[in-house]
């Protein structure tokens, strides 16, 4: 197992203002961590079927465009953060396959919902669901807009959602802000026949959720002092809730619970959901 520390964040650029908003939202996080900032450029030179010469000087000119669009991302970084010393790499390769392999020691990746390829009509693109699926950290999946929450955002289901706790608890320190942590459920139904449960056995069903959320986030009170931590039940389908809820926030913290295949991009239906609708900037915890 490589023990290697994670440090940085790494951020995809195209030259879309898709990614011109991942990376300006990458390069604030940075300057509030105290880490470096690492711009990765991805493009792909293997389809080139012409003369070796002619394939050669193709190209060689679709490589130095890349440096011309990394360098005016880089630019614009070290102009709107001059503490920041951001670096970048312009990578032969597949643009989700680019930022997975930067990022597989780095504290944190950041992609824009979509960038030049694929269908203006799709709310997220192929790219940032490949990363959000398969990376190996955590990934902040950042829409356009310039949105400023009054909160963090966080899912909470179960006691395995503890990184993503922290994560939004620590993103709560950094910010300033407050952290709300949803629980979302629905009544078991108690009586088939009628398609409804009792009353009775609703309400013992919301003080067993109002302990486990209890369990979950009273500990963390004493851990993070200093960051309000608001929790809220809500009797509904996970994926809309926070979607709705979304629109309030600075940021909205998911975990993806189980590893997606190498192939495929199977990630759980709440997590596709927020990624596709959210209002505001997604974190993707892995588990």
């Amino acid at each position: 197992m490589n023990s290697r520390a994670r440090s940085g964040i790494v951020a995809g650029v195209d030259g879309s203002a898709h990614a011109a908003a991942a990376a300006d939202w990458a390069a604030e996080e940075a300057v509030r961590r105290g880490c470096r900032l690492h711009l990765v450029h991805a493009v792909n030179t293997g389809t080139v079927t012409l003369s070796p010469r002619t394939g050669a000087a193709v190209t060689d000119l679709i490589l130095r465009e890349a440096e011309g669009t990394l360098d005016e991302a880089l630019a614009k970084v070290r102009a709107a953060h001059p503490e920041l010393s951001p670096t970048g790499d312009v990578v032969p390769r597949d643009a989700a396959e680019a930022v997975l392999t930067a990022a597989e020691h780095a504290e944190l990746a950041v992609v824009g919902t979509r960038g030049h390829g694929g269908f203006a009509s799709l709310m997220l693109g192929s790219v940032s669901l490949r990363v959000a699926a398969h990376s190996v950290s955590p990934v902040v999946v950042v829409r356009g807009g310039g949105q400023v929450g009054a909160h963090v955002l966080v899912a909470v289901r179960d006691e395995r959602d503890a990184p993503a706790m922290h994560f939004a608890l620590r993103t709560g320190e950094r910010t300033g802000l407050p952290v709300l942590a949803l629980h979302s459920w629905s009544p078991v139904v108690a009586d088939v026949g009628h398609m409804a449960p009792m009353v009775d056995e609703i309400g013992e069903e919301a003080r067993l959720h109002t302990q486990l959320v209890g369990r979950i986030c009273d500990p963390l009170r004493e851990e993070y002092p200093e960051v309000g931590l608001e929790t809220r039940q809500v009797s509904g389908g996970t994926a809309a809730t926070l979607v709705e809820a979304s629109r309030d926030a600075a940021l909205l913290v998911i975990s993806r619970r189980q590893p997606a295949p190498h192939f495929g991009l199977r990630l759980g239906t709440a997590v596709h959901a927020v990624l596709h609708h959210a209002a505001c900037p997604v974190a993707v915890v892995p588990l």
